[in-house]
């Protein structure tokens, strides 16, 4: 019986990927082109506008659906006739809303409906928060950040239902506007300007920011880079130039030309974002342009963007690792190759992040996940990444890296999803990976390995052992490496896992010392180590959210998982420091100190921080002896040799209390 079980949960993992696909979510319409003609009034906090939507009708039905803003407030739908159209919402937050004519839509006809909006996008933020923005379309004084999350105009399934777009924003005259494709035209009407933005090629994502740039080129790379900044902008972009230069060099020599004819770089405010660009244009935000060092990662991350989301776009929902975790599979290729001593350091940090969530959800929840949300960042991105990084130790690295070149090739400027993938691969490599893709895209779970075994010496010389693998998953299949330490040198087996017990028996030219698995890290897996780092990462994700007392909690298992886990006692004790707990911080970082001091520079900040605790009690020796020491580590991780100096040189003191 539970054979038979586990047969029918492998067809009903199945058949999501492998079953015929139609349109792919069973569309009412398609959109063709999106002609925006908007106004924004950043003083008011307003927005007006009117776009017009030709689509065609892909079944026939009494009503079709689009998606607005709740915030905004339709005015009226009518068609090039001037017939209007009844709308209705779902709710009265819902942006979700139906149109519905004087008859039926029928199958086949192409119509293009226009729709006057207008409403106020004002920001909801308190002055005495200094936590990023979520709202995905918002209007301030300072401009405005329009993305398609926000439902900033009528639209239609996006990002799923790609479509031409021409973008014409009125603003004030001093204020920019930046879009997706290519800027057609400025024109200057009385005390306003108008911006056009168009795009021949389907758009899956049409964010709009509005401020008063400062616009900077770089014309000295193989793709012209213009950088927009604010006024207020006061650190030199050459080498966040020079370091993107070299990735649109990389992914060009990977995947092909660069899809659009340039590229924009927009600076956005404090903000969480759910998509960060779009064909053309690319969001940075805080975290990227005030980091003390470039993360490297992330801008990766988000210009591969380019090749894998907005020009090769993935067809439904389920398909959503076609875009962030092959453009974080390609960032790692781009470590892999430009900075190799960082490769498995970012490898092992996106290991951990694919983890945090991992149990939640299969990769195929893909857009329902809500894209940008912490889980889909872990599952769709970190965990996709991983699958591509697999599969390469299946297929063989360089083969698999020139095979996603050619498939991005075939499938340029059009959809795609994980079952052509699958037939590509089996097409070119004689090998069906289907049960690949089950078992890692439609099924949630990662291995856990343990292992038993014997050794025996043989009569004619030599040694053997023998012994059993044993993992938790009953469907898992993949082959292993074990590495053999030896009193000679040591030797690598290669061990075909199937089921959750395997058997091995291996010869050995001398004595066996231990046994070591996936010694060179090739398969997403679970392990004390991990779970230690998972619980850390968890942390680190609800501090920088100020949920103190949460993080507190995944430290602490952390610790007691690995009691001599350095980091997890210095994030325990970075959060007592903030709450203004020294006792107990000073306690967390002793006992930091005591653990074993991975990595290095924990103990760098560790001094600096005692010494900050000292300082504040009014102990000036003791914080001076403390900085000092950290100035003797040189290690200079995040600003740490800067900071150490700048205490020496005068007391830290804590910011004022809210009473003085």
């Amino acid at each position: 019986m539970k054979n038979l079980v586990s047969i029918f949960s492998l067809l009903v993992l199945v058949t999501p990927i492998f079953a015929q696909q139609g349109s792919g979510s069973q569309q009412i319409l398609d959109v063709q082109h999106y002609e925006i003609s908007a106004e924004v009034l950043p003083e008011e906090g307003f927005l007006k506008g009117e776009v017009k939507i030709r689509f065609l009708l892909l079944e026939d039905s009494v009503s079709l659906p689009f998606e607005l803003n709740p915030r905004l407030s339709l005015l009226e739908v009518t068609d090039e006739e001037d017939a209007r159209y009844s709308m209705s919402f779902d709710g009265f937050e819902s942006s979700r809303l139906r149109i519905r004519g004087s008859g039926p839509f029928r199958k086949g006809t192409e119509t293009t409906l226009i729709f006057r909006f207008e409403g106020t996008l004002e920001t909801e933020v308190y002055a005495f928060l200094d936590t990023p923005g979520a709202e995905p379309a918002v209007i301030d004084p300072k401009g405005a950040l329009l993305l398609s999350e926000g439902n900033w105009f009528p639209s239609h399934a996006l990002p799923l239902d790609a479509a031409s777009a021409t973008i014409k924003i009125t603003v004030p005259l001093g204020f920019t506007v930046v879009g997706p494709g290519t800027l057609e035209s400025i024109e200057t009407v009385g005390v306003s300007e108008i911006f056009t933005w168009e795009s021949q090629q389907p758009l899956t994502q049409m964010p709009v920011v509005v401020a008063r740039f400062f616009r900077q080129k770089f014309e000295d790379s193989t793709i012209p880079l213009t950088f927009y900044v604010t006024e207020e902008f006061d650190r030199d972009l050459r080498p966040i130039a020079d370091e993107i230069a070299q990735m649109l060099e990389f992914f060009e020599s990977e995947y092909g030309p660069f899809p659009e004819r340039e590229v924009n770089f927009v600076q956005v405010s404090n903000v969480e974002l759910p998509s960060t660009g779009g064909a053309g244009v690319i969001l940075l935000d805080s975290a990227i342009l005030q980091s003390s060092s470039l993360p490297v990662m992330e801008l990766a991350k988000r210009v591969a963007r380019q090749w894998w989301g907005y020009s090769l776009r993935f067809e439904r929902s389920s398909d959503a690792w076609l875009q962030d975790g092959f453009a974080t599979y390609a960032a790692l290729r781009y470590f892999e190759v430009k900075h190799p001593d960082q490769f498995s350091t970012e490898l092992a940090r996106e290991a951990v992040a694919a983890l945090k969530y991992e149990s939640q959800a299969p990769i195929s929840r893909g857009l329902e996940l809500q894209a940008g949300s912490p889980q889909y960042k872990s599952i769709v991105g970190s965990k996709g990444a991983w699958i591509l990084y697999m599969l390469s130790q299946l297929v063989g690295k360089q083969q698999l890296n020139g095979l996603l070149g050619d498939w991005y090739r075939r499938k340029a400027h059009q959809t795609a999803n994980t079952r052509e993938l699958a037939e590509f691969l089996q097409e070119r490599t004689g090998e069906d990976y289907r049960w690949f893709f089950v078992q890692w895209v439609e099924s949630v779970g990662v291995p856990e390995f343990r292992i038993d075994y014997t050794i025996y010496k043989l009569r004619d010389g030599g040694f053997r052992i023998r012994g059993q693998i044993r993992q938790n998953l009953e469907l898992f299949r993949m082959p292993l490496d074990i590495r053999i330490e030896t009193k000679g040198q040591p030797e690598e087996k290669l061990l075909n896992i199937s089921g959750q017990i395997t058997s091995f028996n291996f010869p050995t030219e001398t004595m066996p010392i231990r046994m070591e698995l996936d010694p060179h890290g090739k398969i997403l897996r679970d392990s004390e180590r991990m779970r230690v780092a998972v619980h850390v990462a968890l942390g680190e994700e609800y501090q920088a959210a100020n949920e103190f007392i949460t993080a507190i909690r995944e430290y602490e298992k952390a610790t007691q998982l690995s009691p001599r886990s350095s980091l997890a006692h210095f994030r325990l004790g970075e959060v007592f420091f903030e709450q203004r707990n020294l006792s107990t911080a000073a306690n967390s970082f002793r006992d930091s100190l005591n653990g074993d001091r991975q990595p290095p520079w924990v103990e760098t900040w560790i001094h600096i921080y005692l010494g900050k605790i000292y300082d504040t009690l009014g102990q000036r020796q003791r914080a001076l002896a403390e900085y000092q020491k950290a100035i003797n580590t040189k290690i200079d991780h995040n600003g740490a040799q800067a900071e150490a100096q700048r205490y020496v040189k005068e007391a830290y003191s804590r910011p004022e209390s809210l009473i003085g």
